[in-house]
């Protein structure tokens, strides 16, 4: 028996101009839980593309138990025990569980054929079991929570015998309680003798459930290390190249006056009585499980949604904000947490999206001139560092990381005095995360006042002032940044 389950040796990717693969070599282990990081643009992508037949490669081979195999299409890679878990899920939200896991491949009887529904039903529980997801295969996957839909696309993929398995980003949208039951899954898997190439900017999950890492940088390979063999900073510096000093900067900065006030805001059935004060030159962070209404709240603030009760208070003054509009010209602001759903006009320029949400700065008249845009949005691209060969360039050919700086330029451009920030590192690499980082300190060291709402607790203790924690709708308490620890966070945000 072949050593290695998988092997990808020496593959090459050109596009024009761009060599995106340069001789990557990728070896996974029956029954291992493989890690594959990178920054953004690093391959990872290019790379599992390849192995599950969406792109072909320009050079290199691919071998199956010590085989060489052909793979130029995604039937190919199935038919080979090849499957991938794409972050944004493949599944129609209309269908039950049964139809999605046998999409195209509903078992048939009689003449003429029909579907038989009750060997399509007792199929897919049959593999929903052995992965101890407790589904009705009735059920349309639509009304399946984030952690279900994903538990279904994992038995989607059993259901064709698959020995391998990609999962990218799957834990991006998952509650600390989903992601507990995924790694329990992902373990069954291995029990089962099935490799899982494991692709997070989570590092943390990495030292959890990883064997092994392959490290990817600028389309090279970088190494393959046992996790045990290596630290969390031994990871960054391999995949950035350097060390990454300071991730979480911290300028000294005195607190200024009060810039924020929300007073007994809400709204049934979202959030309820939340009231808190942000000041200039504070972070103030917002926390909780994923359902606990932080977003609902900044939506609120922001006049996205409307609340049922409370006030909002700027420098000191009542302020009706009743829309969107109305935050804007009154200095609020809000990076959502799907920029490219909610954030960005993809298929428009760095320039167009910039200068969108202040269209009436660029002077009067009803036309809009290209040439007034290009000055502030070269000067806030130069300033965020956006790399981009032009500002003329479409944004969804960005990186996360600097899309999420587009979307924070179009708000400064705004003059906006409160940012707030919804997950502002979600789908970011590391590198990608401590530019964001430096940027929010920069901010608030210039007298901005910030409201950063964020699931990675890391994230939220590293550059808070404050920290609020919610649980189901409500503010369970304050705790400050000096001596609060994960585990003090996660005691209030699960309702203790």
């Amino acid at each position: 028996m072949a050593e290695h389950v998988l092997e990808m040796r020496n593959v090459t990717k050109r596009f024009p101009g761009v060599t995106a693969l340069d001789g990557v070599c990728l070896a996974v282990r029956p029954g291992e839980i493989h890690a594959l990081v990178g920054e953004n643009g690093a391959g990872k992508s290019t790379l599992m593309k390849i192995l599950a037949g969406a792109q072909p490669m320009d050079g290199g081979e691919i071998l199956l138990d010590g085989m060489p195999v052909h793979i130029r299409t995604p039937h190919d890679a199935q038919a080979l025990g090849i499957s991938m878990i794409h972050q944004e899920f493949n599944l129609v939200p209309r269908l039950s569980v049964a139809e999605n896991m046998f999409l195209g491949r509903l078992p048939s009887r009689g003449t003429p054929r029909r579907v038989d529904w009750r060997r399509a039903y007792a199929g897919a529980g049959d593999v929903l079991a052995r992965i101890g997801a407790e589904i009705d295969p009735r059920r349309p996957v639509g009304e399946l929570s984030i952690a279900q839909r994903q538990m279904v696309e994992i038995a989607k993929a059993l259901t064709v015998n698959a020995r391998i398995l990609v999962m990218d980003e799957p834990s991006a949208t998952l509650t600390d309680h989903e992601l507990r039951a995924l790694f329990r899954l992902i373990r069954e898997l291995r029990r089962q003798d099935i490799a899982v190439v494991y692709i997070s900017h989570r590092l943390e999950e990495l030292f959890e459930i990883a064997d092994r890492v392959t490290v990817m940088r600028d389309g090279a390979w970088v190494g393959t290390h046992d996790v045990c063999d290596l630290t969390r900073e031994d990871v960054i510096q391999k995949m950035v190249g350097r060390e990454l000093a300071n991730e979480y900067p911290v300028s000294p900065r005195p607190r200024g006056p009060e810039r924020l006030r929300v007073e007994g805001l809400s709204r049934p059935g979202a959030f309820e009585d939340v009231s808190f004060t942000l000041h200039a030159g504070e972070i103030l962070g917002l926390t909780g499980l994923v359902g606990a209404g932080r977003t609902e709240v900044a939506r609120a603030v922001f006049g996205a949604d409307r609340a049922a009760r409370g006030a909002v208070f700027l420098d000191g003054a009542p302020a009706r904000i009743r829309s969107p509009r109305d935050a804007v010209r009154l200095g609020v602001a809000l990076l959502t947490e799907d920029r490219k759903g909610q954030g960005l006009v993809l298929n428009m320029s760095v320039r167009e999206n910039v200068t969108l949400s202040n269209l009436g700065a660029l002077g009067p008249g009803p036309l809009l001139l290209p040439g007034r845009e290009r000055e502030p949005a070269a000067r806030l691209s130069e300033e965020l560092q956006v790399k981009t060969p032009s500002i003329e360039q479409a944004v969804r050919f960005l990186s996360g990381g600097n899309q999420q700086k587009v979307v924070l330029a179009k708000w400064l451009f705004t003059g906006a005095r409160v940012l707030i920030f919804d997950e502002p590192t979600r789908g970011i690499d590391v590198g990608a995360k401590a530019e964001i980082y430096r940027l929010i300190d920069r901010l608030a060291a210039g007298g901005a006042a910030l409201l950063v709402i964020s699931s990675e607790l890391p994230e939220i203790l590293g550059i808070c002032d404050r920290i609020l924690v919610m649980h189901e709708g409500r503010l369970r308490g304050e705790l400050p940044r000096e001596g609060t620890t994960q585990e003090d966070i996660m005691r209030l945000a699960t309702g203790g």
